[in-house]
């Protein structure tokens, strides 16, 4: 399977004929609403958007991109998240058969992926994923404070992570880079790969703070390129 970071906390993972988008953000929707401009173009125009499902965490405008919904080619696409985004969809003019609400604890397969929805202490029922593929576990954060709670499943295990995908923003809501660091070694990732960062001026931080904080711990650090193709399982 291949990875490619989107900006913010959007990836896309491709694997074959199928494509899953997470917290995919290509508009200038932020912009129009909040006047922060993109620092960096959308991977693609909103037409040209494909994907067989659109997982979202969270219903801020930058991780479900209502401009995006309604003017790419939604066509048989699934879209799956926490309850809040259900009313957007369906504006979006998403048919009911086509979303998917998923609450925390609660699996979300399609093709070989198996996505576990758990706590993120962002909005009322936000959330992050980790991703079980091939015997090993894919911690997505999404936007997230640091609590006692984050980091671990429904059943209160500790998500034991491969590799974790972390916001360092430090603001709005999210963590620190330092508590983005405490949470990588909470979870035990071998592999942390900062998020959230380089999009907006006055909401970015410098993702070698992470790089650095963390060497000599032995999990080792990916600042991924955006757009670049990784091999997920290379990470």
């Amino acid at each position: 399977m291949q990875i490619k970071w989107l900006g913010q906390a959007g990836y896309e993972l491709k694997e074959g004929r199928y494509t899953i988008l997470i917290d995919p953000y290509f508009s200038d929707l932020v912009e129009q609403e909040e006047g922060l401009k993109r620092l960096v173009p959308a991977p693609a125009a909103c037409k040209d958007v494909k994907a067989d499902v659109i997982l979202y965490t969270h219903d801020h405008i930058d991780h479900l991109d209502s401009d995006m919904v309604k003017g790419m080619e939604k066509g048989s696409a699934i879209f799956a998240g926490p309850q809040s985004g259900y009313k957007i969809l369906k504006a979006c003019g998403v048919p009911e058969d086509n979303i998917r609400c998923i609450n925390r604890g609660e699996h979300f397969q399609y093709g070989g992926c198996d996505l576990e929805a758990v706590f993120a202490e962002h909005t009322q029922d936000s959330q992050g994923y980790v991703l079980h593929y091939h015997g090993r576990d894919y911690y997505f954060t999404g936007d997230s404070l640091l609590t006692p709670e984050v980091g671990y499943y429904e059943n209160k295990e500790l998500i034991k992570a491969d590799v974790i995908f972390v916001c360092i923003n430090g603001k709005l809501g999210n963590m620190s880079v330092g508590e983005a660091i405490t949470l990588t070694k909470r979870v035990q990732a071998e592999t942390g790969i900062p998020n959230h960062y380089g999009m907006f001026a006055e909401n970015t931080e410098d993702p070698m703070k992470y790089v650095n904080g963390l060497k000599g711990s032995g999990c080792r650090t990916v600042v991924m390129e955006k757009g670049r193709a990784y091999d997920l399982e290379k990470l």
